[in-house]
């Protein structure tokens, strides 16, 4: 029986947002919820590629200084770091509560444009059998719908439980 259900692990992705932090954090409550030993959790941010990224906003990119090109470069990483460590607590707190230890993993992905286009190519490059994503900013959220519609092979769960 043992054996059976390693060989069963599903492997799910929890889309983590800055902009819907309360959202996320169901996603990733609900996650836990339905994760058993064996499964993998991955929790994934896709930031949004900024203008000040790709330079068009300044009149001369050469007169910046090195800091100020590092500074614009890192600005998503960073936001999406620190938004990790939230959902490394609310992580913590959930397993605490409910006595499970399930192997999760954090990832910042590279910033784009599209960002829905990137978490579901996110979802393909990691395998996932499973999608679970908060319902976004009061639930009105446009990447929901997106993935539903577009996630072929993988299933999606929109997290509405937080949504009053």
């Amino acid at each position: 029986m043992l054996a059976s259900r390693f060989m069963r692990a599903t492997k799910m992705i929890v889309g983590i947002s800055v902009k819907d932090i309360e959202g996320s954090s169901a996603a990733m409550k609900k996650a836990l919820f339905f994760a058993q030993a064996g499964d993998k959790i991955t929790a994934i941010h896709v930031p949004t590629l900024m203008p000040e990224m790709m330079l068009s906003s300044m009149s001369d990119p050469g007169d910046a200084s090195e800091d100020a090109l590092l500074a614009l470069s890192n600005m998503p990483t960073k936001a999406g770091a620190a938004m990790m460590d939230k959902m490394r607590q609310v992580a913590a707190a959930e397993m605490a509560l409910t006595g499970k230890t399930i192997n999760i993993d954090y990832k910042v992905s590279a910033p784009t444009s599209l960002v829905k286009i990137g978490l579901l190519a996110a979802c393909r490059y990691e395998g996932a059998n499973v999608l679970i994503i908060g319902a976004g900013v009061g639930g009105k959220g446009s990447i929901p719908p997106f993935v539903a519609q577009n996630a072929d092979g993988v299933t999606v769960c929109i997290v509405r439980d937080h949504i009053k």
